[in-house]
């Protein structure tokens, strides 16, 4: 973070300035104290920051504002005003220290001249982030968004990353409400926008597609005329943004995909598999597409080196981006091949294939698991999945398209564990798939699993979490390993 100065803050957050009174001389007059950094956790207090005490339902900052100055802080932004004042520090009262967080930021994203890149959208946010950041860092300096800090305190903490050298700033966007596309886009101010596409990730809480789709058109919210945006040409609702006058008159959308709407489009998708080593129980997967710049103007071939046709999308739209930018095809390529971002680990034994992505589950996320699983080249293709949960009253809908995209993938087996995934199993067997096998829990789905272990055969498992599916993943991975000796 480059320097700030208290006058600043001020002006920023709209805040009323307070100080322990020092001898009969008063004046109002604002002290030249000086902001080295901006901190939101009181156990990573460091000399010369300022402190938001910032509150939530189990826990409330204000408690921690003497400890963070006594252990260097310089002031500290507060929504109560304090009983006693330490010496030497100062106090700025502001109606909401949340908010306040977000004012700041957006004065301090606003004394720079940098590009930003706004990115949300159901699922994707990160691999399409990770890819338009290394395709522009071919370019220029980029600082980007790191791990999951996407919402109204971590984008205004990676916005206090910025530096007066970074050219380019690729910020993350995400929401589960209502409103919060809308702040964050007021914050960040984003020059180009970019929605990966409308899925169901918070549709519990949203109610439906439509609010999901109201919701992420929010960042258009906070840019200014003319500013621009690449959509997800081939989802089912952002290409309604292409008839929206009110939007077109103020912003230049572009598409990218495989469709005949999209200005950057994909062709001639395909999964390629090889081996690290003869020794490494690790595939390594690209996907190799053609993409095709507006007007005809240059012909791309790219290797994405992660498997999945979802990849085309990330890699579309960081041409697309690249391209609004300036960068040449030769930069937009080598950004692309050089992407290390988010991707589906592999496991080969032998000519078996083993995806072990039991972590978490998403209905999106499922569909995108099955979409790699359909697209590689083996004999057969088998997926273990299990329950997802916090679904809501969406829970057996949800299931339910889970189940249609696994038959829609062409799969040989169909392996599901728990009660919510008995829905999952019963479309599979409505869509036509043969091979479809239903188990309460784990154990019992263990026999059917080591069954289908067999050479040539490629196997996802995916659930959420606390359903352990991993246990099921060692179980076959410890066929596979028995087969190879």
């Amino acid at each position: 973070m480059e320097k700030l100065y208290l006058e600043e803050l001020l002006q920023a957050t709209g805040g009323k300035l307070l100080m322990a009174p020092q001898g009969e001389m008063q004046t109002n007059a604002v002290p030249p104290a000086e902001i080295l950094s901006v901190v939101t956790d009181s156990r990573k207090i460091t000399k010369g920051c300022v402190f938001f005490a910032l509150s939530g339902e189990r826990f409330d900052g204000h408690a921690y504002v003497d400890a963070s100055l006594k252990q260097g802080a310089a002031g500290c932004v507060v929504s109560k005003e304090p009983e006693s004042m330490l010496p030497g520090k100062f106090y700025v009262l502001v109606e909401d220290t949340r908010h306040a967080l977000g004012d700041l930021a957006h004065f301090y994203r606003m004394k720079y001249d940098v590009k930003v890149v706004g990115i949300t959208g159901s699922v994707g946010k990160t691999t399409c982030r990770e890819m338009v950041a290394s395709v522009l860092s071919r370019h220029f300096r980029v600082h980007a968004t790191s791990g999951n800090f996407n919402n109204d305190i971590g984008l205004p903490m990676t916005i206090f990353g910025l530096s007066a050298e970074d050219e380019v700033m690729v910020l993350e966007m995400g929401m589960n409400h209502l409103g919060e596309i809308r702040r964050l886009s007021q914050i960040a101010a984003p020059d180009i926008a970019v929605i990966t596409n409308i899925g169901t990730a918070h549709i519990g809480i949203l109610g439906s597609r439509e609010n999901i789709f109201r919701a992420k058109k929010e960042i258009f919210e906070g840019m200014s005329s003319g500013s621009q945006a690449i959509l997800c040409g081939d989802d089912d609702y952002l290409p309604k943004i292409a008839v929206e006058p009110a939007l077109l008159a103020r912003h230049r959308v572009f598409y990218a995909g495989k469709g005949a709407i999209c200005s950057y489009r994909v062709e001639d998708a395909h999964v390629e598999i090889g081996s690290v080593d003869a020794n490494a129980f690790e595939a390594e997967m690209s996907t190799v597409c053609t993409i095709r710049m507006p007007d005809g103007r240059d012909t791309l071939q790219v290797r994405i080196p992660a498997a999945g046709m979802h990849l085309i999308y990330p890699a579309s739209i960081a041409a697309g981006v690249g391209d609004l930018l300036g960068l040449t095809s030769e930069e937009i390529r080598a950004g692309i091949e050089a992407f290390t971002g988010q991707r589906m680990a592999c496991e080969k034994y032998g000519d078996i294939l083993l995806f072990d992505d039991t972590y978490n589950a998403s209905p999106d996320s499922m569909k995108s698991s099955l979409q790699v699983l359909a697209c590689l080249p083996v004999q057969k293709k088998a997926a273990i999945l299990g329950d997802m949960l916090e679904q809501g009253d969406f829970a057996q809908q949800l299931h339910r398209e889970v189940g249609a995209a696994a038959a829609e993938a062409g799969l040989d087996t169909l392996i599901t564990v728990g009660e919510l995934s008995e829905d999952m199993a019963d479309e599979a067997r409505l869509r036509g798939m043969m091979d479809v096998r239903s188990y309460p829990d784990r154990e019992s789905a263990a026999q059917a699993v080591e069954e289908i272990t067999v050479p040539g055969t490629a196997l996802l498992f995916k659930a959420s979490h606390s359903m352990a599916l991993d246990k099921l993943a060692a179980i076959s991975r410890k066929k596979a390993e028995s087969l190879m000796r």
